[in-house]
């Protein structure tokens, strides 16, 4: 099962590398022939509207510049409030460096006590407009080094890649997110979030994500999501979208549970009005963990509906029963110390057992607010039902809240807050007493951020997490029942302008 899910891992990173070559090689000759009909002047870069404290670009955008938000309801996307149009196909080299004061660096040694990291990350983002694909890629890669010696250093990497082709009555899309960082994504401090030029963010669902919401040691771990989705317009007010996926999770050298979920949507919509859409879908996840002899099968059905004002506001709701089927056994003890099973009402599901299987009924939720007004922009989310456990249990019913808001403080001066929770209860087990372990996460943090110029940004901030739960955990050689971080830091980015080639 590992070199299974390491395959479907570094699938998408292969196709990368046959696809991207192409692509240059085709500009080229097109560039050939065009001569100096685009020349090397820039062209504008794209900026999202929640890009973060280094960027508050979109303060003065004229919402009447965007183009709205096309994204199906029932579609692996969350509905943004449009994009600036790009026209012309560039590139974008960046750097980065961050030194960060880190008061616990989780080391599997159980090492305590304040570090100092720095990081530094290189990359690159294009997009390639060309017929009827529109094609966006973003990647970083770097190193994170531990200036005294208490933490082992570490390498990562990050890539985004999204490619729609548009037809007259069809719309395939192609998207692709890596990440290979020593510590979870939700409320790391050294890693923004990942966002992509001319296109916003990836901006995949909660659904279509491995998850990672428990604290634990600093390692190696791979994520990856691989979505293929189809869009198929009926009339100009109804489609049906079709979502066909796989996402992964693995750890190198920790005592975790990898994950692999298999994935598939099909949903109807609906556009009742200019801004309001209204849709109905049904999901299947299927869960399999390699090291453990558990499989997790996932059914929801859920009614959504979706309003945009684009420029200003993109919100979406979807709530639905869902039914889980579980195969025994359940009960796995990893390195956090966690089991992977909980007794009583923490999972707030009912259901009974037949022989060596389990049948489990759930609510699930999921909204997204994304607001932007003159100097502000706010982002909130909220996601309930089940999940894989990130890699501490072998599946768990979850609740998943994400805010962040940001706003130009000053004409150079700009300035986000965000605030994240995260809690994870093992699945409810009839006819078994297994150990009862519940994750509550807790992320907070703040940052100001001057450009200087037009290309380099400096920025401090500050990001705090904890964690707490009933039963002990473990960090390497400590177990408690909480545990608290804190990390400052000093950021440098660097954003050339963007070239056209």
């Amino acid at each position: 099962m590992r070199a299974i899910h390491l395959k479907f891992g570094m699938a998408g990173i292969l196709a990368l590398t046959i696809v991207v070559p192409m692509i240059c090689a085709q500009q080229q000759s097109q560039d050939q022939q065009s001569g100096q009909s685009q020349g090397t002047a820039p062209i504008p870069a794209y900026h999202s509207p929640l890009a973060g404290l280094s960027d508050n670009g979109d303060a003065t955008t004229n919402p009447d510049e965007m183009q709205p938000d096309t994204r199906p309801l029932a579609g692996a996307q969350e509905l943004s409030v449009g994009e600036l149009p790009v026209t012309h196909s560039y590139w974008e080299p960046h750097f980065n460096f961050t030194t960060t004061g880190d008061s616990n660096p989780l080391t599997g040694s159980g090492q305590g006590g304040w570090t100092t990291w720095s990081t530094m990350t290189a990359g690159i983002d294009f997009h390639r407009v060309s017929g009827n694909s529109d094609l966006v890629v973003n990647y970083m890669g770097g190193g994170e080094i531990s200036n005294d010696g208490e933490a082992g250093n570490s390498v990562m990497q990050q890539l985004g890649f999204n490619d729609k082709f548009a037809w007259r009555r069809t719309t395939l899309t192609l998207i692709d997110q890596l990440n290979y960082v020593p510590d979870i994504t939700l409320g790391y401090g050294t890693l923004s979030g990942l966002s992509l030029p001319g296109g916003g963010s990836v901006g995949l669902e909660q659904g279509f994500l491995p998850g990672q919401t428990i604290l634990t040691p600093q390692g190696e771990r791979l994520t990856n999501s691989f979505i293929l989705q189809d869009d198929t317009y009926l009339t100009p007010r109804t489609s049906l979208t079709f979502v066909g996926g796989y996402s992964l999770m693995h750890y190198y050298g920790d005592n975790l549970l990898n994950m692999g979920d298999a994935i598939f949507q099909g949903g109807y919509n609906y556009q009742m009005t200019r801004k309001d859409t209204f849709a109905v879908l049904y999901r299947f996840n299927g869960y399999r963990y390699s090291n453990i002899g558990q499989s997790i099968n996932d059914n929801m059905v859920q009614v959504s509906y979706g309003r945009r004002v684009t420029g200003k506001l993109a919100f979406q709701v979807a709530a639905g029963p869902e039914i889980t089927f579980l195969q025994f056994p359940l009960n796995q003890t990893s390195s956090t110390g966690g089991t992977g099973g909980s007794g009583g009402s923490g999972s707030g599901g009912s259901g009974s057992a037949t022989g060596s299987s389990t049948r489990q009924f759930y609510w699930s939720l999921n909204s997204n607010l994304t607001y932007q007004l003159l100097h502000t922009g706010l982002q909130v989310s909220y996601n309930h039902g089940v999940s894989g456990g990130s890699g501490v249990l072998a599946g768990s019913v979850g609740d998943f809240v994400n805010g962040t808001a940001s706003r130009q403080l000053t004409r150079l001066l700009g300035g986000s807050v965000n605030v994240g929770y995260a809690r994870n209860s093992g699945l409810n087990l009839f006819g078994t007493t297994p150990t009862t372990q519940t994750f509550g996460y807790w992320s907070a943090g703040a940052s100001l951020s001057r450009p200087f110029g037009r290309s380099f940004t400096m920025s401090l901030s500050y990001q705090l997490q904890y964690q707490n739960s009933g039963t002990a955990f473990c960090i390497g050689t400590t177990c408690e029942t909480s545990l608290t971080r804190n990390m400052i830091s000093l950021n440098f980015d660097w954003h050339s302008r963007p070239l056209t080639y």
